[in-house]
């Protein structure tokens, strides 16, 4: 197989890991507009409860979802801007290579199994939510759970998707010497 035929074949991965980075941008730019959604849902509650005496039902579950929905669904940008704990102090002395391979080893090590079982459990949660017709009890609200449960899963594949795409750039400098994208 020739030179060409190799750059071909990481052709696709480039145009995966270029997809699955721009998607996770553009749900971290959505993200930030459920975080003034939260800032609003609590001066609501916050208003109604100490200025007319008079709390919400809605609010408690209202911000426990919207918050959920933030870290989940953030999860994937932030690993795309490399804001997820590690050990820096280690990690910045060594060669760019040297990230690489310590990247792709802990992904399969600790990252890959984390995810599967994220998706795989929130997989669950959401079918069940949706089949039993779970309601979110802290509170006599009641809102249902399966829209919640769902907002967590998509959070989990995307934050999937994110660890799939820095894995095959990284995969791709330890092979190549040089950055994927």
């Amino acid at each position: 197989m020739g030179k060409e035929a190799l750059e071909n074949d990481w052709a696709i991965v480039r145009g995966f890991a270029r997809s699955v980075f721009a998607l996770s941008e553009a749900t971290g730019q959505f993200i930030k507009y459920l975080v003034m959604a939260l800032v609003l849902v609590l001066f609501t509650e916050v208003t109604m409860r100490y200025v007319f005496n008079s709390p919400t039902v809605w609010a408690l579950e209202t911000s426990k979802m919207l918050l959920g929905t933030i870290g989940a669904c953030g999860w994937g940008y932030t690993h795309k801007l490399g804001g997820h704990v590690r050990v820096d102090v280690i990690y910045a002395l060594v060669p760019r290579r040297g990230q690489a391979l310590i990247d792709v080893i802990m992904s399969l090590l600790m990252l890959f199994p984390l995810v599967f079982v994220l998706i795989g459990v929130g997989t669950k949660w959401a079918i069940r939510a949706w089949q039993t017709g779970e309601k979110m009890i802290e509170s006599s609200w009641l809102p249902p759970a399966a829209p919640f449960r769902t907002a967590l899963l998509l959070g989990f594949i995307l934050f999937g998707l994110q660890c799939l795409a820095q894995f095959s750039c990284d995969l791709y400098y330890l092979i190549k010497k040089r950055e994927l994208i």
